[in-house]
């Protein structure tokens, strides 16, 4: 049953592959159909390396994947994105031979909060990192204690992994008290004070409102609970006397026990820096060097670059308002772009967008520059837009990305684009075809 379920997933795989599709879930749908524990055949005898939170989940396991490639080690990620079940069993199925042997060491796996759980019952994960707990798509994920518990439970699952935590996140944190899994921890010592939305200030073990020593940005920073035990440890891997240079760039020392060494960075907003410290975390778990890291770039959507004749366009992906409040804080200290703020409504996105609310665009107020809306939700963006003072300069209804090409060839002027996940993928093909790159699931 297991060779028969598996060539009819590889031969599926093919043909969408002929037909120029991704081919990232519908392969492990059909195996999960054919046979729901196949993971538990596909897996044995691999490195496993799982990453989930709110964000910087795909940036982090680029990284990592950066790292072990740099190295020399054999491995697979579902880099498309893929991040529930059934692109993680496509992501074996390709990578396995039709006896169910998986030809790679290591796997890198993003996996999506809500599907983790599921996922964790087939896998023995040697690494989970959780890089943050925020508030996403309220209509997905529910609130932020419906998420902790959903990781915790993923987590208790796996009980043989080492799990990394973001130590500067009172909620991340809180799950070492809730899992009896070997701890490493990551974060910050800075005090940036960066204005976003606030997604939980009060202690998770007594609900207490938390006090702040200092604070980089959200509920990220260096805590204690008045009323409990309850605080922000020193991290095993810890970021200190961070420079920001022009905010494309950032150097700092990183510190792991009594070694401190000096990085640099080609990557914009600080929650770069904390996607760098997790993907540290990974790899010292697994005492594979992190040299490899400081010449990583980015990710796709994350900011990644097309170059038109003359001009450029860097997209950014948003999908909650603590990461919607990250890119604007960057944007703004940006001069000579043009924005474009794309946003759709589609299951992937969550349908409800009403938290485009709890995030303030004022600091775009006094830019000279043109706005522009795109997507089925782009009457609501440039609503949200105008209520800060933002007049919008043209605003495309639907997905017409070849309009907001034209527009952007027209001005021949560097644009920056922050897009809702949907809005991200879709629109980046029209790009790709446009000025070159790689699709996404390559």
């Amino acid at each position: 049953m297991v060779f028969i379920t598996i060539l009819t997933a590889k031969l599926i795989f093919k043909i969408l592959r002929l037909l120029g599709l991704g081919a990232t879930t519908l392969p492990g749908k059909v195996a999960l159909k054919m046979k729901y524990n196949i993971l538990n055949k596909l897996s044995r005898g691999v490195k496993i390396i799982c990453i989930t939170g709110t964000n910087g989940k795909t940036t982090t396991c680029a990284l990592v994947e950066h790292a072990l490639k740099s190295e020399g080690y054999s491995y697979f990620i579902n880099k498309s994105g893929a991040n529930m079940i059934s692109g993680v069993a496509s992501s074996f199925i390709v990578n396995c031979s039709v006896f169910g042997n998986c030809k790679k060491e290591y796997a890198i796996l993003e996996c999506d909060e809500n599907s983790f759980p599921e996922i964790s019952r087939y896998l023995d994960a040697r690494v989970v990192a959780v890089t943050n707990i925020f508030r996403d798509q309220l209509d997905r994920y529910g609130e932020i204690q419906t998420t902790l518990n959903t990781i915790v439970s993923a987590i208790n699952n796996m009980p043989d992994a080492v799990v990394a935590l973001n130590a500067d996140c009172p909620l991340t944190y809180s799950i070492s008290e809730k899992c009896d899994n070997d701890i490493i921890t990551f974060g910050i010592n800075a005090d940036y004070k960066l204005k976003s939305a606030d997604d939980n200030r009060f202690c998770p073990v007594c609900k207490s409102e938390l006090i702040y020593k200092s604070r980089v940005y959200a509920q990220l920073g260096n805590y204690h609970c008045p009323k409990c035990a309850f605080k922000r440890v020193y991290p095993d891997i810890c970021a200190e006397d961070i420079v920001s240079l022009d905010d494309g760039y950032f150097e700092f020392f990183l510190r792991y026990g009594s070694e401190r060494r000096f990085k640099s960075i080609s990557l914009a907003g600080i929650y770069n820096v904390y996607n760098f410290c997790c993907a540290s975390a990974i790899l010292k778990t697994l005492s594979i060097s992190t040299n490899s890291l400081d010449s990583f770039t980015g990710a796709f959507g994350r900011m990644e670059k097309f170059f038109g004749d003359g001009y450029e366009v860097l997209l950014l992906l948003v999908k909650n308002p603590v990461g919607f409040s990250n890119c604007i804080n960057f944007v703004s200290k940006m001069n000579g772009y043009n924005l474009v703020f794309a946003l759709n409504d589609n299951e992937a996105d969550g349908v409800d967008v009403s938290w485009i609310w709890d995030t303030s665009f004022l600091k775009l107020k006094e830019k000279k520059t043109h706005f522009l809306t795109i997507g089925k939700r782009s009457f609501d963006m440039a609503l949200r837009l105008k209520y800060d003072g933002i007049s919008v300069y043209e605003i495309i209804d639907g997905e017409d990305y070849e309009k907001l090409i034209s527009s952007i060839n027209e001005k021949k002027k560097n644009t920056v684009i922050l897009a809702n996940y949907t809005s991200m993928m879709n629109m980046r093909r029209h790009f790709v075809s446009r000025f070159g790159g790689k699709e996404f699931w390559e």
